[in-house]
């Protein structure tokens, strides 16, 4: 993970540019070609998943091998692996020479699990057949505007992934992964306390908070989530090196949070819900604010009438996998904040997310 986040104009410069590279070459190509190699989108991820669960890119971080020598090691087909591979080459993960040996790329290395910036979590989750079922349902979506996911499998996701734990576990790592990714603009990008109390509601195991506390030694953190996900963030905690000023906090955001402090934070909270949902957890976490508390809604933020290379992403992930769920603009946003009884403050605007703040009254 960087040290520091790029600035927000680099960032979006680079990803804007890789956008306009990829529609200048729709624009030289017959239309129909251009339309035939999106439709094959699914491909180089599912290529990307069969490695992953055959570690195959840990086999080649220990140096270049052919497709026969990993199959003997991995007891696979050596024809199928070789032919998935060198597909694999062709999206920049591997690198095939004239002797037949696969070398891991820049890209293909993140695929690895021990990698500090393994990507591997969020592939096995994204490819997963729950999640592709419910992306396949999206043609329904679109005429009857109800989310994918419950119609496809008939319960919420929340429901499906207490029903199937290693799947929630998988999700969870994902998750995590993404925030390890937006911490340091998150860090970078708001005006947190020198010291008093930082609260991060529903923050999994800490991974945000011990971000925050890392830049801020005197700062204090109260971490708020269920019962289980605070005996995992015992460890990351502790090895992030600031269990000793993090207050555990058992609680849930539609019920109950227990957790005085100078500054609240969620953190891809709001975007797993429908608007009156949302209204009930700012409701929830309001009632616990002292005047002239902040609350920090870290949401990828989506204005309506643009195309934003990864909030559009985002807010039809949230239309397929969720039970509402939506990207929101920061009209949006500042609409339910001001629902909740919390005047709308700053907005900051990041490599990543972006950082919304509402202020409890005096």
């Amino acid at each position: 993970m960087p040290d520091r986040a790029p600035p927000r104009r680099i960032a979006r410069a680079v990803l804007a540019s890789r956008v306009a590279v990829e529609r200048l070459g729709d624009r030289i190509i017959p239309a129909d070609l251009a339309a035939l190699q999106r439709s094959i989108g699914f491909a180089p991820a599912f290529a990307m998943r069969a490695l992953a669960q055959h570690e195959i890119p840990e086999a080649l971080a220990r140096g270049a091998r052919t497709a026969a020598e990993l199959a003997r090691e991995k007891d696979l087909d050596a024809d199928a692996l070789h032919r998935v591979l060198r597909f694999a080459a062709l999206h920049g993960l591997v690198r095939l020479d004239r002797r037949g040996r696969f070398r891991l790329t820049r890209t293909g290395h993140v695929l690895r699990g021990d990698h500090p910036a393994s990507v591997r979590p969020w592939v096995l989750y994204a490819t997963s057949p729950a999640v592709q079922q419910a992306w396949a349902g999206v043609s329904d979506t679109i005429r009857t505007g109800e989310p994918s996911f419950p119609a496809v499998h008939g319960e919420s996701v929340w429901s499906y992934f207490e029903k199937h734990p290693e799947e929630e576990r998988q999700f969870a790592a994902s998750m995590r992964r993404i925030t390890e990714l937006d911490a340091p603009a998150i860090v970078a990008g708001y005006d947190w306390p020198e010291q008093g109390t930082v609260c991060d509601v529903a923050g999994g195991v800490g991974t945000l908070l011990a971000a925050v506390l890392n830049a801020r030694p005197r700062l204090r953190g109260v971490l708020v989530d269920a019962r289980g996900v605070l005996a995992e963030a015992e460890d990351h905690l502790a090895k992030a090196g600031v269990r000793d000023r993090v207050e555990l906090s058992e609680g849930d955001f539609f019920e109950h949070v227990a957790a005085k402090a100078d500054v609240y934070v969620m953190k891809d909270v709001l975007h797993d819900w429908d608007d009156e949902r949302c209204r009930a957890i700012l409701a929830t976490v309001r009632e616990a604010m002292p005047p002239g508390a902040r609350l920090v809604l870290v949401e990828t933020l989506q204005e309506r009438d643009e195309v934003e290379p990864i909030a559009s992403f985002v807010d039809v992930l949230m239309l397929t996998q969720t039970d509402g769920g939506r990207q929101r603009s920061v009209a949006e946003l500042h609409a339910l904040l001001r629902g909740a009884g919390l005047t709308p403050g700053e907005v900051r605007r990041t490599a990543g997310p972006g950082l919304v703040e509402g202020i409890a009254p005096r």
